[in-house]
């Protein structure tokens, strides 16, 4: 496999809506909807230096694409004789090592590569790190490492994201990655609990020796003078530690938040 290429940039933004939007050419690295993003309106966010990194659900799947992808019920996973369903938003977790949805994902990442993504980011793999989980299927956390290492080879020479599985799938995948996004509510508070600190310091260990590009997102609501407060509190709380940060406004899919702090988009 050809050298991974390390992602550059010291900011980073998080939309699933339609392209384009105002604002996301001030960024360095832009996570987005590749189904949101017609190809010349890729090539000319990527004209402004803007890294495009093509969304990708490695486990979840919602309703509308299952028979968009031709999914049968041998594709998803059960636990105690019924499907595993993610919530809040209702979404079915795909198996793993199911043969037919290795394919789709395949064909997927292969296509995202074609069209020129500057890399890849994966969700929904730490989905397996359930407790639940962990119990009745202790097999997944394997079968999805192994998942990724089939993924990268889609993506042999641009940069790999995954987001969370920080605790059982990460240590497993890292030869196979360019770094990891932290999601949650990362307040000051929690980061420097032991657990937290111990995650810090394993991320930054990689982001030294391997020239990991690490974030943490979050979301704070609005632009209040509270959110306010707590945006300068995560930024400088991530920027201390070595991490990239964003913080949405709100839903991925409705606006972003500006690096002045202001919010912008269709349903903003």
């Amino acid at each position: 496999m050809a050298q991974r290429k390390q992602l550059m940039g010291r900011s980073y933004v998080v939309y699933y809506g339609r392209g384009p939007l105002a604002g996301i050419e001030s960024y360095d690295v832009a996570v987005l909807e590749p189904q949101g993003w017609t190809t010349p309106q890729l090539r000319a966010l990527q004209a402004k230096s803007v890294s495009c990194l093509a969304y990708l659900s490695a486990l979840e799947v919602p309703d509308w694409r299952v028979s968009q992808a031709g999914l049968t019920d041998g594709d998803f996973l059960r636990v105690d004789g019924q499907h595993w369903i993610k919530e809040p938003f209702g979404n079915r977790l795909a198996r793993p090592d199911a043969k037919h949805w290795r394919d789709v994902l395949n064909r997927e990442a292969d296509s995202l590569y074609r069209a020129g993504w500057d890399g890849l980011f994966l969700d929904t793999l730490g989905d397996v790190e359930d407790p639940v989980l962990l119990d009745k299927a202790p097999g997944l956390v394997a079968q999805t490492a192994d998942l990724m290492r089939v993924l990268s080879f889609a993506f042999p020479d641009r940069p790999i994201l995954v987001n969370n599985g920080l605790w059982r799938i990460v240590p497993l995948i890292a030869d196979y990655i360019s770094g990891v996004c932290w999601e949650g509510n990362l307040t000051p508070e929690l980061l420097k609990e032991p657990w937290a600190q111990a995650m810090i310091d394993f991320l930054g260990r990689h982001a030294q020796e391997r020239g990991w590009v690490n974030m943490m997102l979050t979301r704070i609501d609005g632009t209040s003078i509270a959110a306010t407060k707590s945006l300068v509190r995560f930024m400088e709380e991530a920027d201390r530690y070595g991490f990239l940060s964003y913080a949405a406004p709100g839903n991925y899919a409705e606006a972003i938040r500006l690096r002045d702090g202001r919010v912008v988009g269709p349903h903003a």
